[in-house]
């Protein structure tokens, strides 16, 4: 049985190194199967005692086993396996929307085992219907006892220290201590996180992050944001406040944006925004409909797609020459226009990118409607779990 702090970590934090080669460990376990100690000290470049340690604090935490030894090719001793346990531990997530919560069951191995998505009024009572959301996905378990920890991620700046909401403008919260009250009603561990940093987060465990230690996660949606990882972990900058993309100006001159300053990347490329500059399609229109207006060669609608791309692919080129990172990772709701901003986008990283960065490697992600939820799952997984191991909360 797994045994997770209730509140924040009030230990000495794990060493960095440690961190690593448990999430290593567990990575590649359930990406390739059972292996033996020697072949992952072999495969992760880890020495054989670092394994050996690692193993057994994990088989300590019931979350791998030992398999019966195999049959050894030469002398010594038969290698044994090591199996990972993928239901010894479950975590939830919630991506939340203005309209709407995402919310998805994640194993240990990163597999989805449920996936739902629930209406939301951020301005009702939202504990308590956050709370209702994850008792009825536990509700839905063979094992409930297992859910080790619940994972939040909302667009805006968050203290993850004390799992605050410092501000949201798509959920009009301000300094909304939501990690401490949700944490309080299911009496269980509540990471909250800004959107862009829990799908790094994840992308570090089970995605991009599994080949790659510095990449660049870049969000288009309702928000424009930017996730930074280097060496493995992301970055995050004190108070919430970090890595801030979409307010990045880009235009002294251009529409005042609701942070106060002039011509940032949100008020061109947010979702509210890009569906806001075709008036003629209505009320209230659909990425569908601006997609099928923007195929009209020489549309107004396609020239401002391709100015906003080529905006975007400035200003990421600008991000990769101060970094130094050029593997991307694009993903979010506008991904959904990206065959009419791909052309503006490439001008502008040609425009601004040093050669010797070239070849940029950039991966550009379909979204779902749950891809929020399991951005929180897999960073609640992560701080739960690899983070803040069993046994290690005073």
């Amino acid at each position: 049985m797994f045994h997770i702090s209730s509140t924040r970590p009030r230990h000495r934090p794990t060493p960095a190194s440690e961190v690593v080669s448990r999430a290593e460990i567990l990575g590649l376990l359930a990406e390739r199967g059972p292996l033996s100690r020697g072949e992952i000290a072999k495969q992760l470049g880890l020495g054989a005692a670092t394994v050996t340690a690692q193993v057994r604090n994990l088989m300590a935490e019931g979350m791998v086993r030992d398999l019966p030894a195999g049959q050894s090719s030469g002398a010594g001793r038969p290698k044994v396996p090591v199996q990972l346990v993928p239901d010894a531990a479950v975590v939830i997530g919630l991506g939340i929307t203005p309209r709407s919560v995402a919310v998805a069951t994640m194993l240990l191995d990163g597999q989805i085992l449920a996936s739902n998505v629930l209406p939301f009024s951020p301005e009702s009572d939202p504990v308590g219907q956050l709370a209702a959301m994850v008792a009825g996905q536990m509700q839905d378990m063979a094992h409930p006892g297992r859910t080790v920890a619940v994972g939040i991620s909302v667009s805006g700046a968050v203290d993850q220290n004390s799992s605050t909401v410092i501000i949201s403008a798509t959920l009009n919260w301000e300094n909304f201590n939501l990690g401490q009250q949700l944490q309080k009603a299911l009496d269980l561990p509540v990471f909250v996180s800004n959107d862009l940093f829990a799908l790094a987060t994840r992308e570090i465990s089970f995605g991009l992050g599994r080949r790659h230690d510095d990449f660049l996660l870049l969000g288009l949606g309702p928000g424009v944001g930017m996730g930074i990882v280097n060496r493995r972990s992301v970055f995050y900058g004190p108070g919430g406040a970090s890595t801030e993309f979409g307010h990045m100006s880009v235009d002294p001159e251009g529409p005042r944006c609701v942070c106060g300053n002039r011509g940032c990347l949100q008020v061109y490329a947010g979702l509210k925004e890009l569906l806001a500059a075709a008036p003629e399609l209505g009320p209230e229109p659909t990425l569908e409909d601006l997609s099928a207006r923007a195929g009209t060669p020489g549309s107004a609608v396609n020239s401002y797609l391709n100015r906003t791309g080529r905006m975007l692919g400035r200003s990421l080129g600008g991000t990769v020459n101060l970094l130094g990172i050029s593997t991307i990772i694009i993903t979010g709701e506008t991904t959904a226009l990206w065959e009419h901003l791909i052309g503006g986008f490439e001008q502008g990283l040609q425009e601004t990118v040093l050669r010797f960065h070239h070849p940029l490697n950039i991966t550009v992600r379909g979204w779902t409607e749950a891809e929020g939820a399991i951005g929180a799952a897999g960073m609640a997984l992560h701080n739960a779990v690899v983070l803040n191991p069993a046994g290690s909360a005073s």
